[in-house]
């Protein structure tokens, strides 16, 4: 993902408003939008088959600059992406998604434009079927849970030293 030291190009509100318009106002020909969140990163709205996509490593790329932006510490970033991917999984295919077969002409396309990481078997989301306000509930619910569950052991450890 991006480098800690880079500087945002955009702010929560650029974000939030290409979240909720990129597929509106599409041009003829345009295969894909894209907003860059830094210097050499970017989230796309691809147009494929009459359908408009998201990858899921750019929902991950966007919740994660909607962390950072906001002040919020990412300490294990494979952790956050595994629990995005994971949330994901209940877009279903054909619903909330399309499954792409290994290779296909949508992951080469996809993969040429760095939307992707890899070319394997996996589901591309339709743009508005994905929840990104609700997938940013959960996460900070998560960061926040586990650190009070942090908090109260340390607490806990440090009555008990101190009582015995």
């Amino acid at each position: 993902m991006e480098n800690k030291t880079q500087t945002p190009l955009k702010t929560l509100d650029e974000l939030n408003f290409f979240l909720s318009n990129a597929p509106k106002n599409w041009k003829t020909g345009d295969v894909i939008k894209r907003f860059q969140i830094y210097e050499h990163e970017y989230i796309s709205c691809v147009y494929w088959e009459n359908q408009h996509f998201i990858t899921g490593t750019d929902i991950v790329k966007a919740l994660t600059f909607r962390f950072k932006i906001q002040g919020h510490e990412i300490k294990n970033v494979k952790k956050f992406e595994e629990g995005i991917f994971s949330d994901l999984r209940n877009l279903k295919p054909g619903i909330d998604s399309s499954l792409e077969e290994p290779k296909s002409p949508f992951l080469e396309l996809l993969y040429k434009h760095k939307c992707i990481r890899t070319q394997k078997k996996q589901k591309v989301f339709f743009w508005y079927s994905v929840p990104y306000d609700r997938l940013y509930q959960v996460k900070k619910k998560k960061v926040y849970v586990y650190k009070q569950y942090i908090y109260i052991n340390y607490y806990i450890v440090f009555v008990f030293f101190f009582l015995y």
